[in-house]
């Protein structure tokens, strides 16, 4: 292999890319920005290392090699370029949508598709290296060194994107662009893998509190007060984020009417679908279960007759058409760091 140190830089990027990437999908909270910020510079680096070896990557297409890693070599490179491409014109031109989906959600897609060529390609490609040549000085002043080239790209990228009034430098820290804030029920309708109930009647609907908790209890919706206000920022994975003023009761109230026990650790919140997410027992104190928005009651769309308003959380952590909070004395992780339902 030509340039192994290229090779090795380039796979230690994308994996870079691959972690980072997956932790600011998840991450909501203005505290965990730094994922997105090494996910962008990463790129940047990808890119420094593409331009230089460019020449090398075309001649290798034409060298007498096997089937698997050559066809493995083009569909990784033709990917690559594609989610970096995809990433960029997000970062800077704006919000674009095709084939149903947002641009920045092909760019996961296809991003997430690379993972098995990946871990073959590195595996394939970087078999047989001796441990001296990981821990060479000169490896290391590489990577020192394209972290400062990388670092450098970003920055010059940002003060562009500034200085032309490209869309990309109003994006939010998550790289989502605004829609519709303070709108009431007019902002963007998404759910993840499209979960779609029917209209539920207040009449018939009950929110079940039980699990670790010494009184039951099965709340009527005209017992969900809406003295409770929180202006949050909704953030989708889709691309977009929207500011409300947020009305219901707290969550702390809530689980406070069914008394938790001394060991609860978490709580998990479930929709009519099935859908659910777990938060930490000092997380779930600082949300709200919303039966408004704006002055407007919630829409069928965005969740009625009560939604979760979790403020630190992406958008899928929401959890929509609730009917059911569990009180656990198992804590938060234990469950997918994604839904899969």
């Amino acid at each position: 292999m030509r340039f192994p140190w290229a090779n090795t830089l380039l796979l230690a990027l994308l994996a870079a890319e691959l972690v980072t990437g997956f932790f600011g999908l998840v991450s909501g909270s203005p505290d965990e920005a730094v994922f997105i910020l090494i996910h962008r510079i990463a790129g940047w680096g990808i890119v420094a290392i593409l331009a230089w070896k460019a020449a090398n990557v075309m001649a290798s297409l034409r060298w007498q090699r096997n089937a698997a890693p050559r066809t493995a070599s083009i569909v990784l490179a033709v990917a690559l370029t594609a989610t970096l491409a995809l990433g960029f014109v997000w970062s800077f031109v704006g919000p674009v949508s095709f084939w149903l989906f947002s641009g920045v959600s092909w760019h996961i897609y296809i991003g997430g598709a690379l993972i098995p060529i990946l871990i073959w390609h590195a595996i394939y490609h970087t078999r047989g290296f001796p441990l001296r040549f990981w821990a060479d000085r000169r490896t290391f002043l590489r990577f020192a060194g394209l972290a400062v080239v990388s670092i450098a790209l970003w920055r010059a990228g940002e003060v562009a994107a500034s200085a032309g009034g490209l869309s990309g430098a109003s994006r939010r820290f998550t790289g989502s662009y605004e829609a519709g804030s303070f709108s009431g029920n007019a902002f963007p309708l998404t759910s993840w893998l499209n979960d779609n109930p029917k209209s539920i009647d207040t009449a018939e609907w009950r929110l079940n509190i039980g699990g670790a908790v010494e009184n039951p209890v099965s709340l009527r919706y005209e017992d969900i007060s809406a003295d409770t206000e929180l202006t949050a920022t909704l953030d989708c994975t889709g691309g977009w984020h929207s500011t409300q003023i947020w009305r219901g009761m707290a969550l702390a109230d809530v689980l406070q009417v069914a008394q938790p026990d001394a060991e609860a650790k978490s709580v998990t919140v479930r929709s009519v679908t099935g859908y659910y997410r777990k938060f930490s027992m000092r997380e779930a104190n600082d949300y709200i279960i919303a039966t408004q928005v704006g002055d407007e009651t919630l829409s069928h769309g965005h969740g009625f007759p009560a939604r979760l308003v979790a403020h630190d959380k992406r958008g899928f952590e929401w959890v929509k058409w609730i009917t059911d909070i569990e009180v656990n004395r198992t804590g938060k992780w234990l469950q997918p760091p994604l839904p899969l339902q």
